[in-house]
């Protein structure tokens, strides 16, 4: 392209274009913005709504297989999601802004897009909208212990909402069901435990305002929590899926062997600053086999996981502690 004088602004631009630190673990973390008023406008389910969980999961796999090899997990609960880009990785020569803006962006559009699978009777109201930050973690301690920190808050959150939305009789429960709108992502049906159900309906039972509910938990613990769950409204937090406990891990599972198609992650030395031109040609030639394939022949590469990952000596760590060396 041609010169022109005005092409000194993109000095400016150089400036600002920072890159992210190599031989580190990059977490791009993407969260949901102003989503308690979302979820209340689009009517979701309280105190979790399966479908809403299910298309956030839908939209993380969707980035994964998009940015193929370089994420190698993502762990996803309420309205975040964190990607774990591998180590090694060099795509986009690690440029900050654009990984981070183009994992965000591709976020936000599948789950635009994916939405009337998932909410087929309720259209969106208005787009909805999510942030992205990058942040650099050194080492593999300091990663996982990031991804257990994320757990615990899971779980945190959750117990105070479950037990919440029972004081206030807004609880809803899931059974499964297959006449749905979307036969091959079925969200389950639901009810409104203290409505839907009559064994529910007991003559002691007490529904509080937001407000008293809120002060009728301040200060309580997580026994407390589960003690009043279950001796006054019948509900055993135990019983909730796993889903809504743990939140969503999905792992990058390529094949070790596969006779028809063969994707493997690149060859990469074990230490590395920038990799050499046939390094990357090897990336690029990866990254190009799996487009080639189905969606459905993709999604092989992946796995969903809703377990505990804050044990140190648990299976998730000891089926996938591999991914962290790549």
């Amino acid at each position: 392209m041609a010169k022109s004088k005005y092409e000194y602004v993109r000095e400016f631009e150089a400036a600002t274009d920072s890159r992210l630190l190599p031989d580190s673990y990059v977490v791009v973390r993407v969260d949901g913005q102003c989503f308690h008023r979302f979820a209340k406008e689009h009517q979701f389910l309280k105190p979790n709504d399966k479908r809403a969980l299910d298309l956030m999961n839908k939209s993380a796999l969707h980035v994964m297989r998009t940015f193929y090899p370089n994420i190698i997990m993502a762990y996803g609960q309420s309205d975040e999601y964190s990607f774990i880009i591998r180590r090694l990785a060099y795509f986009f020569n690690r440029r900050t802004a654009k990984i981070t803006s183009l994992i965000t962006s591709a976020f936000t559009s599948a789950f635009v897009f994916y939405w009337p699978r998932f909410f087929c009777s309720i259209p969106l109201k208005y787009p909805p909208s999510f942030d992205g930050r990058a942040v650099l973690y050194p080492n593999e301690r300091t990663l996982t212990d990031y991804l257990r920190w994320r757990q615990v808050d899971c779980h945190i959150n959750n117990l105070y909402n479950t037990a919440f939305y029972a004081l206030t009789g807004e609880y809803t429960r899931y059974v499964p069901d297959t006449s749905n709108c979307s036969p091959s992502n079925s969200p389950p049906t639901t009810y409104n435990l203290f409505l839907g159900d009559p064994s529910a309906k007991a003559p002691n039972r007490t529904f509080y305002s937001h407000a008293e509910a809120t002060q009728r938990l301040s200060g309580s613990s997580s026994a407390d929590k589960n003690e009043l769950m279950f001796t006054d409204y019948g509900v055993n937090y135990n019983d909730e899926l796993q889903q809504f406990r743990k939140g969503t891990a999905i792992v990058l599972t390529p094949p070790q062997a596969d006779t028809t198609t063969k994707v493997d992650l690149p060859e990469t030395p074990a230490v590395v600053i920038k990799p050499s031109k046939s390094a990357l040609k090897r990336s690029a030639k990866v990254e190009e086999d799996f487009a080639a394939l189905a969606i459905d022949q993709q999604e092989r590469f992946f796995t969903t996981l809703h377990t505990d990952i804050i044990r140190e000596d648990g299976d998730f760590w000891t089926a996938y502690s591999h991914l962290l060396k790549l």
